[in-house]
Parts: C-alpha cells; structure tokens; sequence
C-alpha cells in the first residue's frame, strides 16, 4: 500500500513515531502468523514483539517498491524458525489454542468434539514438514493470494501450488490413517 511506503520513509527520514503505524496495523497478523506456528500465546507475543525490532532495525533495506506486509511476514517467519533451532522442542499446550466453532449450539457433546478434532487437525498439521505447514497457515488462516505467499517465502508461485497440493494430500492421508485406527480399535 502506498500508505506503507509513506510511513517507512518517514520513519527512514527519522520520525520513527510514524513506525507505531506500522505496529498497530500488522501486529495482530504477525502474532496469528506466529501463534499458528508455535502454538503458545506467549511466546508468540515475544515472538512478535521481536519480529517488528528486528524489522524496524532492517527499515532501511526494504524496497518501497514491494508490500510491506510480506517483507515484514518473511522477518517475523524467518526470526520464528531461527528461534527454534536453538530452542529445545517445547510441550504444545492444547487449552490454549483456538476454539472452533463448527456448530451454532454449544453443548457439552458440541464442545468436546471440537475439541478432539482441534487436536487431532494440530496433530496432523505438526506432522507435516515446516515448508507445507507454512504455506498452509499463509494460505487458509492468513488467505494470502499464492503471489502473496511466493513474496513472503521467497519461492516461485509454481511451488507454492504444488506445496499446497503436497499438504492437502498428506493431511488426507493422515485423515484416511487416522480413520481406520479407529475402527481397527
């Protein structure tokens, strides 16, 4: 937007007050982005927080000629997967996550089969290489076009689509395998 570009060269220019813009306006979907990645409210907070510093530190190499919005997404998704490298794997904490709301009537038989299936959709999504997970989250939860996508990641549209095919089939997979469980049982 070109409301972006304006502010990031008013901040480059040195009014960096202008920078709160940028913050109010993206902040809520970095954390989703985020959140959807690491699973904790948080660490997905400090994740955040972290993400518009190191952003703010590397203003003066965005190109006012792209959005801004995927360069920022590229900072926060890469700072995100620096982080866990060197972090220990961490316990995801289920209660935290996201209610989904498939039915209009909450009952408790409503409630818990949301939440069996929440978990059994996180099991499944962590399952899948971090490269499909991603472009999943940008995808469906961010409803990013596939160009949008290919900015923020780095990769060409081509293989966004295929790594959106390759998710989809691997999540049926995981559904099929997961279904006859069950009834094996």
């Amino acid at each position: 937007m070109d409301e972006d570009r304006d502010w990031v060269l008013q901040v480059i220019n040195g009014n960096k007050q202008t920078y709160a813009h940028l913050i109010t306006k993206y902040k809520d979907r970095i954390y989703n982005v985020l959140y959807r990645m690491v699973h904790s409210r948080e660490e997905a907070k400090d994740l955040t927080q972290e993400c518009f510093i190191k952003a703010f530190q590397k203003l003066a190499s965005f190109d006012p000629k792209r959005e801004f919005y995927p360069w920022l997404c590229r900072i926060a998704i890469n700072h995100c997967i620096d982080k866990r490298r060197i972090q220990k794997p961490q316990i995801v904490d289920f209660h935290e996550m996201d209610q989904l709301s498939m039915v209009e009537e909450q009952t408790p038989e409503s409630i818990y089969i949301q939440k069996e299936f929440a978990s059994e959709m996180r099991e499944m999504l962590d399952e899948l290489p971090e490269s499909y997970r991603l472009v999943l989250l940008l995808r469906y939860n961010q409803n990013l076009s596939y160009q949008e996508i290919s900015d923020i990641l780095g990769i060409p549209v081509s293989t966004i689509q295929v790594k959106l095919h390759r998710a989809k089939q691997k999540l049926r997979a995981n559904t099929l395998r997961c279904s006859k469980k069950e009834w094996s049982v």
